[in-house]
């Protein structure tokens, strides 16, 4: 008898779990999603669409009801891809992309003084700049909304030891104008209509030529998978607030998905009693950073989560910031309470760099984490 009521107690403990945050749920979601089948979720071969298909058919199983027409708020953009392989020789030496050179958007050299205090330069006949420099930048090369001149290049100049004569380069750059895209939208009707929203970017920086593919787990497949995690739950019980799941693309070329949700808005936001944007969430060691975290509006939303992380130690730190333009959170500020979480501290692959895989990507404080985002959102 005893063994059979420990069967049972184990079996229930299995069920209640299926109700509760689940980090091999996100595993899968994040795993997916970063697979080289998403092309890095940008615009070459439509790694974009990829995504938001596999998303919005997720969002089906789970039972949410759609804001818009196979949950898809379409909208478009202007964007750069690089399709097919890229090569780049100085000196007649072939240099290894991502590695040794980058690809970044000419708009980001007009915010720069890269060109006035690159080690060397040189202009090709297309009118592209390449620039010897002593680090490479971090970048979203699917940024930049100009077609003309639309890049330059950065060369890492150690690799170059003599004076640079000669520069081949086979960059096959396209642009789209008025690519159409789509953010992921859908919802679980609550008790009330007042409304909780979760919002994430699910595009990333797609590939740099045939050879380099930004897989994105940190950023931010780990967003999605904790978003559609808190979508799982909720479609699972009957919420107290109707909760709200916003999915965006253009996140990288300048938060344009939720730009256009915000002023062409779906839902009610004088209805919103929160909007939580997650943004990179692997990792954590060091806690979780808050951004507006100090606005009248967002500081007991903060000052709730402090006090339940004082109480349960779920994180090492709960650290506030003030608004920025950094992420998805900042179009909605205008509108409702909005705040946006981002893990601190490892363990993760590379931003906007190849080695954010899946695999790198960390989520030992997943469970902790997601349960004071549930308390918060009533979920617990």
């Amino acid at each position: 008898m005893k063994h059979i009521t420990a069967i049972i107690l184990l079996v229930c403990l299995a069920l209640g779990n299926l109700q509760a945050q689940d980090s091999v749920y996100a595993r899968r979601i994040i795993k997916t999603l970063s697979s080289k089948q998403m092309y890095g979720r940008g615009f070459c071969h439509h790694g974009d669409s990829i995504a938001a298909q596999f998303l919005a058919s997720e969002m089906q199983t789970l039972g949410l009801l759609p804001l818009q027409v196979n949950y898809m708020q379409h909208y478009t953009l202007d964007c750069y891809s690089f399709d097919g392989p890229v090569s780049l020789s100085v000196n007649g030496f072939e240099l290894e992309p991502f590695t040794h050179y980058r690809i970044l958007p000419a708009a980001q050299l007009t915010r720069s003084d890269k060109l006035s205090t690159a080690t060397w330069s040189k202009q090709l006949k297309d009118g592209t700049w390449v620039l010897g420099v002593p680090q490479l930048d971090t970048y979203s090369p699917i940024a930049g909304p100009e077609k003309a001149n639309p890049y330059f290049i950065e060369v890492v100049d150690s690799i170059i030891t003599k004076k640079v004569r000669k520069i081949k380069a086979d960059i096959p750059i396209s642009f789209h104008k008025d690519y159409r895209t789509q953010n992921v939208v859908g919802y679980v009707r609550g008790v009330i209509d007042s409304m909780v929203v979760f919002t994430a970017h699910y595009d990333h920086c797609g590939t740099m030529g045939e050879g380099v593919i930004f897989r994105g787990a940190h950023d931010n497949a780990s967003g999605v998978a904790a978003v559609m995690d808190i979508a799982r739950i909720a479609a699972s019980k009957k919420p107290y607030y109707t909760m709200v799941f916003m999915l965006f693309s253009g996140e990288e070329s300048g938060l344009l998905g939720s730009r256009h949700a915000a002023e062409n808005p779906l839902i009610d936001y004088s209805k919103v009693k929160l909007l939580c944007n997650i943004d990179m969430f692997c990792g954590g060691d060091e806690g979780i950073m808050v951004f507006n975290a100090n606005s009248p509006n967002t500081k007991p939303f903060f000052n709730q989560l402090k006090t339940m992380n004082d109480e349960t130690h779920a994180a090492a730190e709960i650290r506030p910031r003030d608004n920025r333009p950094n992420s998805d959170h900042y179009w909605f500020t205008n509108y409702c309470p909005s705040i946006f979480l981002l893990t601190m501290g490892g363990p993760y692959g590379g931003y906007h760099d190849p080695a954010d895989t899946c695999k790198l990507c960390g989520l030992n404080h997943y469970n902790d984490f997601m349960r004071l985002i549930l308390r918060l959102a009533n979920l617990d």
